[in-house]
């Protein structure tokens, strides 16, 4: 697939890869539910990208707002609301033995558990090898990702060095309880390779024309950026 840009009185090509998209949901919710909220990623696989959705390690109580609505199992990736220590690494277990037995995967795509464990195996594969372990990531409504050497702090950036270098989309929301920890995450980021919106709402992913429309276009930015 290819797209055209126009600059002065020139049209220049610019080829798009086309990517198979690594899905981890969050807490307490599976890969059926995050798969169900798939508004923006419909429009994507309409032009060839696919998403694979997978389940989190062990089964959980549901997230609080799926009381009573989502359909069991549900599935954590490590526990909530405190530092994972050693099932950090038992998470990222699980997420590498899904890539040997179902990849490649070109990207990653998580909604917040699932996009702190995201860039928590970007980190860890980045510390050893000299190619990254996807070409891009999406991060919505993202928790701030665990260092993966112990599981017990977060991830931070330095002057000299981003963690993750490679393109980014960073889907937040300004009213979300996670909205801090998601500013985490895109710090730990270069920003010179990041795409950042703001659906202004809360720990979800927005149905509505207008925010689909400009998180699909954000997202189509980040490709195009790894597709050079």
């Amino acid at each position: 697939m290819r797209i055209s840009q126009v600059g002065n009185d020139s049209a220049e090509e610019t080829y798009i890869a086309k990517m198979r998209f690594l899905c981890l949901h969050g807490a307490g919710t599976s890969a059926e539910s995050l798969n169900r909220q798939g508004g923006i990623t419909q429009a994507l696989e309409d032009e060839g990208h696919e998403f694979v959705y997978v389940d989190g390690r062990v089964e959980s109580a549901p997230e609080p707002d799926l009381q009573g609505a989502g359909i069991p199992p549900f599935f954590t990736h490590y526990r909530r609301d405190q530092a994972p220590g050693e099932e950090l690494g038992l998470a990222m277990d699980h997420v590498k033995d899904i890539i040997a037995k179902r990849g490649p995967f070109d990207a990653v795509m998580g909604f917040s558990q699932g996009s702190a464990l995201a860039a928590s195996l970007l980190v860890n594969h980045g510390r050893t090898n000299d190619q990254p372990l996807f070409k891009l990531a999406v991060f919505i409504c993202g928790a701030a990702p665990y260092d993966p050497a112990n599981g017990l702090e977060f991830v931070t950036a330095t002057e000299e060095k981003y963690p993750i270098t490679i393109p980014t989309t960073h889907i937040v929301g300004k009213q979300d309880p996670v909205y801090p920890l998601s500013m985490k995450l895109y710090a730990v980021c270069d920003p010179s390779q990041a795409e950042f919106y703001d659906h202004g709402s809360r720990h979800l992913i927005p149905f509505d024309l207008k925010n689909t429309e400009a998180m699909i276009a954000t997202i189509k930015k980040t490709i195009a950026r790894a597709s050079q």
